[in-house]
């Protein structure tokens, strides 16, 4: 069985007025030399504002890139869920990890948090970083709304916020969840560090009416416990219809 040739998606911070956009330096030089993208063929690109197209490579005779744009490409796989997912900040490569499959799971709005046992004190500087994550990996997983990443903050700041969608801390002494609460369009998840939360910050999740749940019976670490709560949420409606 032949292969369907991979039509490649790439995100560009424009509006796309024009019905041609011609090609950064940089951008050339990904289409042509990495991605190998050659004269007429088709990509897919989108933007900030939710649009993507359908579009042909054209190579100019003075070596110039533009992308021919032919038509809009209508998405039909916008996700009806609300996730936002809070992390207590722990190694860069697992950050790295989470942050990547927290957009091709459909998370919405992500936030880095600083706990007692958060193994730094500043990521300031990996905000760049973490955002050509998430543009890459949406590139890659067909997702064309780009996944919100916040300003990291302190647990005692970020525990106070958000009161207006469920929230609840993953923890392995919490209680199950309920079918309703799996069932919510809006949610948001708080998982911690490797070595858990300390005393004094679990109090400060039940003065802010956080509820306290657990999704395995093992304690998980910190990017699986983000993966999997994600996943059951995602995937809870057809869990559920097909359990009986």
């Amino acid at each position: 069985m032949k292969q369907q040739k991979k039509i490649h998606r790439i995100y560009i911070e424009s509006d796309f007025i024009d019905d041609s956009y011609e090609c950064s330096d940089y951008l050339a030089h990904r289409l042509v030399n990495v991605l190998r993208i050659k004269q007429n063929d088709e990509i897919i690109i989108f933007n900030h504002k939710k649009k993507q197209f359908l579009c042909n490579l054209e190579i100019k005779k003075n070596n110039a890139i533009l992308l021919k744009i032919n038509n809009e490409i209508v998405s039909t796989s916008i996700s009806q869920i609300n996730i936002s997912l809070s992390v207590a900040i722990v190694s860069m490569n697992i950050m790295d990890l989470i942050i990547q499959k927290s957009v091709e799971l459909g998370v919405k709005n992500f936030y880095p948090i600083y706990s007692k046992r958060s193994q730094y004190t500043d990521v300031n500087k990996k905000i760049e970083h973490w955002k050509k994550i998430i543009i890459h990996s949406s590139e890659q997983c067909g997702r064309y709304e780009l996944m919100s990443i916040h300003t990291p903050t302190s647990l005692e700041e970020h525990v106070a916020l958000n009161k207006s969608i469920p929230r609840y801390l993953l923890h392995q002494n919490g209680e199950s969840f309920t079918s309703k609460e799996l069932s919510d369009k809006s949610i948001s998840f708080f998982v911690g560090p490797e070595g858990g939360f300390d005393e004094s910050e679990l109090e400060l999740f039940a003065i802010n009416k956080w509820k306290i749940k657990k999704i395995s019976e093992n304690i998980l670490r910190t990017e699986t416990a983000c993966i999997s709560a994600i996943t059951l949420v995602n995937n809870y409606e057809s869990f559920s219809r097909h359990s009986i």
